[in-house]
């Protein structure tokens, strides 16, 4: 097209844009959108307010310019490929950046359409909208997504995302976790089938997801693929996953720490049961000494009586029962939860820590309900804890005094224990740590005694408060109640 054509066709642009109505309306200032038009070499003719405000220059600098003078070099061939095709006749939609008069990098969303006077294409109508914002939250979304994707890919957790309770969206490890070889085979499984045993939990925390709220951390097994159990923790929270709502799963694999648990609790028991044997072994000598002299007068001849034989069968029931006690708490044993009556639990703490107080010339005293009390409790973990706060009540009243064991209904869903000494109390500042891993105030003390009895107590949904002054301590079990035929 040679330069008097092009000339020709911007000077009837120009008159176009001066009459027409239409063009005048949708060049007003109040428009938001840049609004321009642009001569068949691609000029400015005319340029609204937002397109000053959005490159920087004024109406009269943009009458100086070509579009090509603002786009970025690398946009450049894809918006003049874009131009050409407007002007033979084609409405024409991309996105290009262009740099202001402040040297800023500005994103447009353009549309582009010829201007057609008498039939013939004279320019180019643009509309463009500044969507630099929109790219950049965009970018720092997708940035986000793919931080927080690869965060869950490499996490330690395993996590899967669940939609009318199927397994829509799972990671490496949660895979492994739930027994597959690999993501799929987990993709579209019933998280039920995984979850056997608390199928009410599974329901209660569907509920609160579905209320937009999160659960609480639950300890449970998981059944995976291959029928193999694995201790986890278990967290659920809501989501949105593919625009729909969704339930997000952690899953801990805990069983490690389930094992130095473990470890640790046997440990404790080891270190209490060789605390308790000087006054075992002292308690056990004097039957064994009595059976000796009646087994010394038998075999003698002298004063024979009938009468020997029951005295000497229940010098050996005392012992047997003392050993069987001690035994039962050195020998490590899985979890096995029972509805146990809690008075025969402590009944039995009683003959095993009795022959301890007797040592330090201490009483104790029992008062029990009327009535069998249940609970549901896995009874030698039960044991530990009452021989921890008996064993450290004893030690506390420096050879002298009574300590009073009283078995009460808190109300009728709970039971408290009460372990009350006549020590000299605790300082504050030692009850506010009690519990502490490790910290101990006793000279071969380990420090785990507490914290392992509270620990205890935590699984069996219970809890222990301390109260102490100057006239003693004591220690509040508190237990949930059972129904043996539940």
């Amino acid at each position: 097209m040679n330069s008097l054509n092009i000339e020709k066709k911007r000077k009837k642009l120009e008159m176009f844009i001066k009459e027409s109505l239409f063009v005048e309306q949708i060049f007003k200032d109040t428009k938001p959108e840049a609004y321009y038009a642009m001569d068949v070499e691609g000029k400015f003719v005319i340029a609204n307010r937002a397109c000053e405000l959005i490159s920087g220059y004024s109406q009269e600098e943009l009458n100086q310019f070509s579009y090509s003078d603002l786009i970025i070099e690398s946009h450049l061939q894809n918006v003049q490929t874009k131009f050409h095709y407007s002007l033979t006749g084609a409405i024409q939609q991309y996105q290009c950046t262009i740099l202001s008069k402040s040297n800023e990098r500005v994103d447009l969303e353009v549309t582009n359409s010829p201007i057609i006077v008498d039939n013939e294409i004279i320019g180019v109508y643009g509309i463009a909208k500044n969507i630099t914002y929109f790219n950049e939250q965009r970018k720092k979304l997708k940035e986000s997504e793919r931080l927080h994707r690869s965060l869950i890919e490499h996490s330690p957790d395993g996590v899967i995302i669940t939609q009318e309770q199927r397994v829509v969206f799972a990671n490496k490890k949660a895979s492994e976790l739930l027994g597959g070889n690999k993501v799929e085979d987990v993709l579209g499984k019933d998280v039920s089938t995984f979850l056997k045993r608390y199928s009410s939990m599974l329901i209660n925390n569907f509920s609160m997801a579905e209320k937009g709220l999160a659960s609480e951390l639950h300890e449970v097994k998981i059944v995976q693929l291959n029928n193999k159990e694995i201790d986890v923790e278990i967290k659920t929270i809501p989501t949105i996953f593919q625009e729909d709502h969704a339930v997000y799963f952690i899953i801990r694999d805990i069983t490690e720490r389930k094992l130095a648990h473990e470890m640790m609790i046997n440990s404790e028991k080891l270190t209490v049961a060789g605390q308790l044997a000087a006054g075992i072994a002292h308690e056990i000598r004097n039957p064994i000494t009595a059976i000796k002299g009646f087994m010394q007068l038998m075999e003698s001849g002298k004063n024979y009586k009938q009468e020997f034989f029951s005295v000497i069968s229940a010098e050996i029931n005392r012992m047997e029962i003392i050993l069987s006690e001690l035994l039962a708490l050195a020998k490590p044993q899985l979890e096995r939860y029972r509805h146990r009556d809690i008075q025969s639990i402590l009944k039995h703490v009683v003959t095993l820590t009795k022959t301890q107080a007797i040592l330090h010339n201490v009483n104790l005293k029992t008062t029990f309900h009327p009535e069998p009390v249940f609970v549901l409790c896995d009874e030698n973990k039960l044991k530990q804890v009452f021989i921890n706060f008996i064993k450290n009540a004893i030690e506390a009243m420096k050879n002298e005094g009574t300590i009073t064991l009283i078995v009460e209904k808190y109300d009728d869903s709970s039971v408290v224990v009460n372990i009350k000494d006549q020590g000299s109390g605790i300082p504050k500042k030692i009850l506010d740590r009690i519990g502490e891993p490790f910290f101990t105030t006793k000279e071969n003390g380990t420090g785990l005694g507490v914290m392992v009895s509270l620990e205890i107590m935590k699984h069996h949904n219970g809890a222990v408060t301390i109260e102490s002054d100057s006239n003693g301590t004591t220690v509040s079990i508190q237990l949930p109640i059972s129904k043996p035929e539940d």
